[in-house]
């Protein structure tokens, strides 16, 4: 079969898109550190997601009207979808940048993501997954436990997680849940989808935002912060969520997410560029290549049972 970068939709191949998202979401994490020199989690949250929202509004105003009709039978679950994969994972997610956690500690610990929607699958939806998969997911696993445990895993059993990691931790369940929702998504043009959930976010982080107002006052974040809030706005508000959401309609979450595990890779070189700070010590190179090589066990298991599946006549 040819492939083909681009897709009768207008949009790239799922697999470039699987690519570039978590690209963008490398610059998204140190976009998270930066803007809290200037935005609270919740400002930060809501205001990306009205700018996202405006800017769909503006370019795609006709495809919105005409689907509307869908979109309100989904409102419930676009609510529920949109508000806790887009709102209240960016909430904890800037929460624990609040909290000091480092940028590769954070994309290191995104690796669970995949995990989490393998399991679900596996033990609730019935989907069978090849014994690579699971050797897959047990050295990300363990990558994450090395990084989170500063190289000491023992010691967390003592300790715990910190803070910090922990939210971190809970970001990453919201959107695994995220992930498996998508397989539900109403039948619409994507930039329709895209701005429902955008909607869906500035609905349910307005209550947050709103609060934290009427607590410490209302305030205009400064300009450095606007061109931060746009970037983040264009490029992984929009385009990121856009390309792992279409990837995962097309091609299903299980094999979607693992893609996600590249963010440790794109992330620790991001934030090392970024911040220099945040050396890649011995435990964070360990916790590097335990997720590297869950990447290649997971994507090599997986072709392996797509092959199986295919000479048995199930793969049509």
């Amino acid at each position: 079969m040819r492939f083909r970068v681009w897709q009768a939709n207008g949009l790239p191949h799922p697999y470039v898109m699987l690519f570039l998202a978590p690209a963008f979401w490398a610059t998204s994490n140190v976009a998270g550190k930066l803007g809290k020199a200037w935005l609270s989690p919740y400002e930060f949250t809501f205001w990306r997601w009205v700018l996202a929202a405006g800017l769909l509004s503006w370019l795609f105003r006709g495809r919105i009207r005409a689907d509307l009709p869908v979109l309100k039978t989904r409102a419930l679950w676009l609510l529920l979808v949109g508000g806790s994969g887009f709102a209240l994972f960016n909430i904890v997610l800037y929460s624990a940048f609040a909290r000091g956690v480092a940028v590769v500690n954070v994309s290191i610990i995104t690796a669970l993501i995949p995990v989490m929607v393998l399991l679900v699958e596996a033990l609730f939806l019935r989907t069978r997954a090849h014994g690579l998969q699971w050797l897959g997911v047990g050295l990300s696993f363990a990558g994450v436990v090395w990084v989170v445990s500063r190289g000491r895993p023992l010691g967390l059993l003592e300790a715990g997680l910190s803070g910090a990691d922990a939210l971190a931790l809970v970001s990453s369940a919201i959107y695994a849940g995220y992930s498996l929702a998508l397989r539900r998504a109403p039948k619409v043009h994507w930039a329709s989808l895209l701005w429902a959930m955008c909607v869906a976010a500035v609905a349910v982080s307005a209550p947050f935002y709103v609060w934290e107002g009427l607590e410490e006052g209302f305030r205009l974040p400064p300009w450095q912060a606007w061109l931060l809030l746009l970037y983040v706005a264009v490029f992984i508000a929009i385009l990121s969520k856009l390309f792992y959401m279409e990837s995962v309609i097309a091609i299903g979450a299980g094999r979607a997410a693992l893609t996600m595990n590249l963010l440790p890779v794109f992330g620790a070189l991001v934030g090392v560029a970024v911040f220099p700070d945040e050396r890649l010590g011995g435990y964070v190179l360990v916790a590097l290549i335990l997720v590297a090589a869950g990447i290649g066990a997971s994507e090599w298991g997986a072709a392996k049972r797509q092959v199986a599946a295919s000479s048995l006549g199930l793969g049509r």
